[in-house]
């Protein structure tokens, strides 16, 4: 299974696939996840509907598409970032006959990150395409996205994929699941896969689950706070220590043995708020360690 294979079974491209049945679609969407590869994958996908029925991946065209060969389907930006020669690329492209299809296929990838010049550049062949072409937008936000691009445009927001069928899809791409990955991807794959393969990330992990386990004294606070409060990464293992106590709050609430209460849990989630806010100030980060361990410690007396 690939990322692919999930959308199909989605709510965003049943409905899409509805609207090429009945003839309705529109001549430009605009895809909108916070994952830059489930919308990139979402838009081959729409480009391999629009060109087989089935989606057989097997045809010439699919096989094609799937290897950025087919002649009708144009992938932008050529570099980094959508930028003015990108839009006059795709203007020089738009009254190019199809080859192969009966559409001439643009998919624009983050275009957030396009510049405000390259935007209104494309905005009349947004507004006035010719007849067969269809635009595939993707965007990570739609802060950057001037609303003069989206009134043009149609707009698909991808839902994230039930945590089941992720798990599944991450142990088999991946061979192993690591459940704050689920947690920190919250039902998106290509974002979740990233953090399942990141060892600094599963480091953090293992790390936070160790002090949870083994942080029995202020001695103990002491060692683990000089880990804890190294710059590179101290964001993420304040979110990483969230999620463990997400996860405790659900083991509570099951009637599962825990050392901790749930009025507990409440204290300590008000404890990391804090620290995140103090980490956004600029504060020390020895001081922000050493007060959020030393207060997770005393929480976890208290509840015993």
């Amino acid at each position: 299974m690939d990322i692919i294979s999930l959308l199909k079974e989605g709510n965003s491209y049943n409905n899409f696939n509805k609207l090429i049945e009945f003839g309705k679609f529109s001549h430009a969407y605009l895809i909108v996840s916070p994952d830059e590869d489930y919308n990139k994958a979402f838009c081959t996908l729409l480009a391999l509907r629009l060109n087989c029925a089935s989606v057989c991946r097997h045809c010439e065209s699919c096989v094609k598409i799937l290897s950025g060969t087919h002649p009708d389907v144009l992938t932008f930006p050529k570099t980094k970032n959508f930028v003015v020669d990108d839009a006059k690329g795709v203007i020089e492209e738009l009254n190019v006959l199809p080859m192969l299809s009966n559409y001439k296929i643009f998919i624009i990838n983050n275009f957030n990150k396009a510049t405000v010049q390259a935007q209104n550049k494309l905005l009349k062949s947004l507004e006035e395409p010719p007849e067969n072409v269809i635009f595939l937008i993707n965007a990570t936000t739609l802060e950057t996205v001037l609303p003069t691009v989206q009134s043009r445009t149609q707009k698909i927001e991808l839902e994230p994929i039930d945590l089941q069928k992720l798990r599944e899809f991450i142990i088999e791409a991946d061979g192993k699941v690591n459940e704050n990955a689920i947690l920190e991807g919250a039902g998106y794959p290509g974002i979740t896969l990233k953090y399942n393969e990141n060892q600094t990330f599963l480091d953090n992990s293992n790390f936070i689950e160790n002090i949870l386990e083994n942080m029995k004294s202020s001695k103990d606070v002491i060692t683990y706070s000089s880990t804890f409060s190294i710059k590179e990464g101290f964001e993420e293992r304040l979110n990483l220590l969230e999620h463990a106590f997400d996860k405790l709050l659900t083991k509570i609430a099951a009637g599962e043995s825990c050392e901790y209460t749930k009025e507990g849990v409440a204290m300590i989630f008000e404890k990391i708020n804090e620290a995140k806010k103090q980490f956004l100030a600029n504060c020390n980060l020895n001081l922000i360690a050493d007060v959020l361990l030393l207060g997770i410690l005393e929480v976890k007396y208290i509840c015993k």
